[in-house]
């Protein structure tokens, strides 16, 4: 049963992350042009609100996937997946550390949500990944 509640939360983490990073290039940002000149402190605001989701979601599958990763010690597609985990966390310290956490001083903001806007598509992309891969390690001898 414990191993059922570990992988719904690793689970539900993924969706958080990876389901919040579809919502925001998908349907938050081909909508933003209605806001006109509110949409920079619109966008302030979404990431207010999602990204403690996103270090939640990142602690949680650190702790979950660090438990379930005994069932997929020597696997190289896993070995490949964490790597990726790994750098989807840097990326998005970057995004927070490096550039969220400079819009308030920004002088010119449009291009700091550009970035983000970019490295969260990157994210995303590394995020389809990592599913696949992960279901190709529960379907594989590899």
């Amino acid at each position: 049963m414990l191993d059922a509640v570990i992988l719904w939360l690793h689970i539900l983490a993924v969706l958080v992350w990876i389901g919040g990073m579809f919502y925001i290039l998908f349907v938050l940002k081909p909508n933003l042009g209605q806001l006109g000149d509110k949409k920079l402190q619109f966008l302030k605001s979404v990431m207010d609100k999602f990204f403690p989701f996103v270090w939640a979601s990142i602690i949680v599958l650190f702790i979950t996937g660090g438990i379930k990763a005994k069932y997929f010690v020597n696997i190289p597609l896993f070995d490949l997946k964490l790597f990726i985990y790994f750098v989807m966390v840097v990326v998005f310290s970057y995004i927070y550390f490096g550039l969220y956490k400079k819009i308030p001083t920004a002088e010119n903001k449009p291009p700091i949500f550009m970035k983000i806007s970019n490295l969260i598509t990157l994210n995303f992309i590394l995020g389809l990944i990592v599913i696949f891969l992960i279901s190709a390690v529960r379907y594989t001898n590899f």
